[in-house]
């Protein structure tokens, strides 16, 4: 059964991208795969989003359904206010350059007989936005923007760092100007040296450009320092979205609570007193997902109506109606409890 959804927070005129009600399924030999069940989220021009949850939670399918490089089950999406759900390949094409997606492995995702500058000016060609000596020249600025050299744009992808790789992705992400780009995991494969060099060049690009971003990482630390506002899934679905300050100070839902107590602090003092919310067993299979919530198997604080009624993702009276929460144990007025008391 799909939970209802609370409307998604970017539903306005400045939205570049709204996914409402999403789903997607993938039916096999051994049953349908239910990655993603419901789920509603919005971005507005100039936000960056986060989307975060263990692996498994169906944080990549809403990605790859974001850019319709993924076919939607059911459900909405909404790009600068027009619905690319069931647009044709053909019908797409031309409204790719507003849209674009930065894949996790760089490695795989450049082709690898292409020079570097033969991939970062693939889309302006592609969408016959430059030619001849132009193309050269944007694609040097496009290289200088992401602190490469412009020599590099002879070079191969074997023949460059991990990092270098990265930035050779985003430079060709950004080559078209999008108004949303979607960053899959860009830093998890890269060294932890490297990681902060390319968020800050993220950051740095999307105040500049002021496109919109949807953020997928498990790197809580990473997410804390990029997005205005947090989405935060588990199996499929959205169980808890707020601003990102607010979500971090004071976790309403036992999943959110978990994933935080999980995540190292900076302070050796404040580590030590920390309590760990230790979850018991594995992440159930979206083979078959538990009746009602979701999270329920796992749930230190999990009552009998967590496990017969799923519960609603709905809007909190608390700081003016920007936190969504789904879980039967968060009152509507953000008061919730504390799960590393049990």
């Amino acid at each position: 059964m799909t939970a209802a959804v609370a409307p998604a927070e970017a539903s306005r005129d400045d939205a570049v991208l709204d996914i409402n009600g999403l789903v997607r399924h993938f039916t096999g030999p051994a049953g349908t795969v239910r990655a993603v069940d419901g789920v509603s989220l919005g971005i507005g021009r100039g936000e960056i989003v986060g989307l975060v949850g263990e692996s498994g939670s169906g944080k990549s399918t809403v990605g790859r359904c974001a850019v319709r490089l993924d076919r939607p089950t059911a459900g909405q999406v909404t790009i600068n206010g027009r619905d690319v759900t069931r647009l044709s390949k053909r019908a797409l094409r031309p409204l790719r350059k507003d849209f674009h997606l930065v894949f996790q492995d760089p490695s795989s995702s450049l082709d690898p007989r292409m020079t570097v500058g033969a991939i970062v000016g693939q889309p302006l060609r592609l969408h016959r936005l430059a030619s001849g000596d132009a193309l050269r020249d944007r694609v040097a600025a496009l290289l200088a923007q992401v602190g490469l050299r412009p020599e590099l744009a002879r070079r191969r992808p074997h023949e460059l760092s991990g990092g270098q790789r990265q930035r050779v992705s985003i430079a060709r992400a950004l080559s078209v100007d999008p108004q949303l780009l979607v960053a899959d995991e860009p830093t998890s494969a890269l060294d932890v040296s490297v990681q902060a060099s390319v968020l800050n060049l993220l950051a740095d690009l999307q105040r500049e450009r002021r496109f919109g971003c949807l953020f997928i990482t498990h790197d809580l630390a990473a997410v804390e320092y990029l997005a205005d506002r947090i989405a935060v899934m588990h199996l499929g679905q959205l169980v808890e979205q707020a601003p990102a300050a607010e979500l971090f100070a004071d976790p309403k839902h036992p999943y959110t609570q978990a994933l935080l107590s999980a995540a190292p602090v900076p302070d050796p003092a404040a580590q030590r007193s920390r309590a760990r919310i230790v979850l018991s067993g594995e992440l159930p299979s979206p083979l078959d997902p538990p009746s009602g919530c979701r999270f329920h198997t796992r749930c230190p604080l999990a009552v009998d109506r967590c496990r017969a009624e799923p519960p609603v993702l709905r809007r909190l009276a608390e700081g003016g109606g920007r936190r969504q929460v789904s879980c039967h144990l968060v009152a509507d007025d953000g008061t919730a409890p504390d799960a590393a008391t049990i």
